[in-house]
């Protein structure tokens, strides 16, 4: 079986789809940008990520990046010693494999059952956080969370400024959020 076929088969296995509620948070455009973005400054998806070994499922926001990392480790993706070039160059096909299934979801829904995958993509913020994101950007407005420092005094944000749930509560509002890559603070892109 060539390497090919044997990682479309395990994708199909690995990444079932299944219509849900990401889909609904997260417009394509904005899912898609995030997902294609490789910088050092990554974007937020909103997505379901379900465990098949527990059958608990997670809908929020992770870094796009940590996503198409678990889609790597589920298909046993391994990116071995960096001498053993058949086996990066092994790695570099389940990679491309991964930002393929990643871009190409419709739902943002994900299933997994390698621990590694799990492990890749963490839970990063209670419900409480959520909620307090969300009723803080309610209060400031999308725009002010942009890059631009005049737009708000990101002290006032407190832990918030780089928690993964404002992120979440910036894409409900229909915009993409990004981590900044040097001080990690969540931002706001229309």
């Amino acid at each position: 079986m060539s390497l090919s076929r044997a990682l479309s088969t395990l994708a199909a296995m690995a990444c079932l789809a299944v219509p849900g509620l990401a889909a609904a948070g997260q417009d394509q455009q904005h899912y898609q940008k995030a997902v294609s973005d490789n910088s050092t400054s990554p974007y937020f998806v909103l997505v379901t990520i379900t465990d098949d070994n527990s059958g608990t499922a997670f809908t929020g926001c992770v870094p796009a990046n940590l996503l198409k990392g678990a889609i790597f480790r589920e298909l046993g993706g391994d990116w071995g010693q960096p001498e053993d070039a058949e086996k990066r160059q092994t790695a570099r096909a389940v990679m491309a494999r991964a930002d393929e299934i990643a871009l190409k979801s419709t739902d943002h829904e994900f299933h997994f059952s390698n621990p590694a995958a799990l492990a890749n993509i963490p839970v990063q913020y209670t419900p409480d956080e959520l909620a307090e994101a969300r009723k803080l950007v309610q209060s400031v407005g999308v725009t002010a969370l942009g890059k631009s420092p005049d737009a708000i005094d990101r002290r006032t944000l407190g832990k918030l400024q780089w928690s993964a749930a404002l992120a979440c509560a910036i894409i409900e509002q229909g915009w993409s959020a990004r981590r900044a890559d040097i001080t990690a603070q969540i931002y706001a892109e229309p």
